[in-house]
């Protein structure tokens, strides 16, 4: 069933009250019949009907607030607002939940909010998440979550969606929860199984961070696609990934926090400053 062939609340309530299903409006069976002989019946049987109308009104309205109301008012968008996630979850944990319905395109995390937005390739797939969402519950991370349209038909993307370098070959990797070490070796390993590693550099600003540059901007999209949200060890180390500015690290020396693997006898010569990168 589609997103448009769902009735909301008042449609439903119209429909089973109409005098085909509604007991009480099968009492007169035309103009010619009289209601009660009584008005005190009347009021004994139409007070009880009264009630589970109430009753009927109370749980399609606890149901509603439940849900976002956009969910019945916004057009469809290939944009889908994401609601009541978990804090633990991150994006590899959302593309995973919904990536059934349809390839994504882009994904925006809004931790702080517990929510999301979800950019699917198409208009038929996010279509298919929402109605899907309706009938029953999608989890994130084994938790359940709330699915609407967005009113944004695209998400913007850091530097603007006209800037060429929102997306190239040079990733950022934020390193949490950093229980082992991370060393050039260590990212290298992770990181060349999805495509050709260039140039690695690791800093620490307010945390562990890196800059790895791939051969290309498919490698990067890969490696993104893939370690986004995994640990480098079970538990922890886990990767929180971004697209950075620069297409080119300039690295000055091979060691445990820098190197270039096309000039492996690079020696020291000075210093890598990461905050020219980032």
């Amino acid at each position: 069933m589609s997103a448009p062939d769902c009735l909301d609340s008042a449609e439903f309530l119209d429909d089973y009250y109409d005098s085909s299903h509604h007991p009480t409006k099968r009492l007169k069976v035309n103009d010619g019949d009289s209601d009660f002989d009584s008005d005190e019946e009347g009021r004994n049987v139409g007070g009880s009907d009264a009630g589970d109308h109430d009753r009927d009104q109370d749980r399609d309205q606890d149901r509603d607030r439940d849900r976002p109301r956009s969910q019945y008012k916004t057009a469809p968008s290939p944009v889908v607002h994401v609601r009541a996630l978990c804090d633990s979850v991150i994006e590899a944990d959302l593309v995973k939940g919904v990536d059934r319905f349809g390839l994504v395109s882009y994904v925006m995390m809004l931790p702080n909010k517990r929510q999301a937005l979800v950019e699917f390739q198409d208009l038929q797939s996010a279509q298919k998440c929402v109605a899907y969402s309706k009938r029953r519950i999608v989890t994130i991370a084994g938790h359940p979550a709330f699915f609407n349209f967005s009113t944004s038909q695209r998400i913007t993307r850091p530097g603007g969606p006209e800037d060429p370098k929102h997306i190239n070959n040079v990733l950022f990797l934020s390193i949490q929860n950093p229980l082992y070490p991370i060393t050039t070796d260590v990212l290298y390993t992770v990181c060349n199984a999805c495509g050709p590693v260039l140039r690695i550099v690791i800093f620490k600003k307010n945390g562990i961070q890196a800059l790895v540059e791939f051969d290309s901007v498919q490698s990067a999209q890969k490696a993104k696609a893939s370690l986004n949200g995994a640990d480098i060890y079970s538990g922890c180390c886990t990767l929180k990934i971004e697209y950075a500015k620069p297409t080119r690290l300039n690295i000055f020396k091979n060691d445990s926090e820098s190197w270039d693997y096309t000039n492996p006898d690079l020696t020291a010569r000075g210093i890598v400053h990461p905050h020219h990168f980032v």
